[in-house]
């Protein structure tokens, strides 16, 4: 009988113990967050707390502009929340026009109080009632503006939303800034590296989220276990390949990004099989 090609034997399974040889490509590294900074208002910078290369912790304070009339502002409204002598005033005044009232009513219950002096203790003590609410919302009305002000400040300092590096110091202190201006810093977390690499669909058919394979650097040869995070369910058509993601863990700062990787994508049939 004449024996069958290897490749016959693979497809159809008749060898399933012979591994393929491992199968390398090449991705590039990228930080798995990029994240590119500007005001969403204008004026001008006041102060800018990090340098290029500079590792921040998330909510960090970059940048921030000039906010002198805004405190001042926030100032006023703070004092005028927190003073209770318009409430004070309003509420003892309310106080002896009802108490007022009450004897009007008390005397013209034994038909001794004038029908127009009455009304009118009535109108007081209604007048009087009514500048104790308004005094007490705008009481309230302040609070909210000093709530507002302290919005607007907020939007006029820079944060960090991430641990990671500045990577790039666009603006300069004492530069002019608006909304549409391009961005004032740009941030990298790098503690977590992500390598994008693109594979022969057969090749992708053989990993699987979670898989760990391993990885080195072309530059400098560090070597890690990345983890496959994401293949794209479908192909590209003009270059008839499959994207895929992997996670490299990077707390010791071994590994940089923008790098070429070699990726091992290990042996065909035991890759298949898991």
């Amino acid at each position: 009988m004449k024996s069958l090609p290897l490749w016959l034997l693979i497809i159809f399974g008749l060898l399933p113990n012979i591994l393929l040889p491992a199968q390398e490509v090449v991705g590039v590294s990228e930080p798995v967050h990029l994240v590119d900074l500007a005001f969403p208002e204008s004026g001008i910078i006041s102060q800018i707390s990090v340098k290029e290369g500079e590792k921040v912790k998330k909510d960090q304070v970059l940048a921030s502009l000039d906010n002198r009339v805004l405190d001042t502002q926030l100032r006023i409204a703070r004092i005028r929340a927190a003073s209770s002598a318009k409430i004070q005033s309003s509420q003892s005044e309310w106080e002896m026009r009802s108490r007022r009232l009450k004897q009007l009513e008390a005397l013209a219950s034994r038909g001794s109080a004038n029908e127009d002096e009455l009304a009118k203790a009535r109108s007081d003590a209604a007048t009087a009632e009514a500048e104790l609410q308004l005094a007490s919302e705008e009481k309230e009305q302040h609070k909210i503006e000093a709530m507002q002000i302290e919005a607007q400040i907020g939007q006029r300092t820079l944060r960090s939303p991430i641990d990671g590096v500045v990577t790039r110091v666009f603006r300069e202190q004492a530069e002019n800034v608006s909304p549409s201006d391009p961005v004032v810093l740009s941030l990298a977390q790098l503690d977590t590296l992500e390598i994008v690499m693109h594979v022969d669909p057969a090749q992708a058919a053989l990993l699987h989220q979670g898989q760990s394979l391993q990885v080195t650097s072309v530059q400098d040869g560090a070597k890690g276990d990345a983890t496959v995070t994401f293949i794209s369910p479908v192909t590209d058509s003009a270059s008839g390949t499959t994207r895929v993601r992997l996670t490299l863990p990077n707390a010791e700062d071994h590994h940089r990004s923008g790098v070429k990787y070699r990726v091992q994508l290990g042996q065909g049939v035991a890759a298949a099989e898991r």
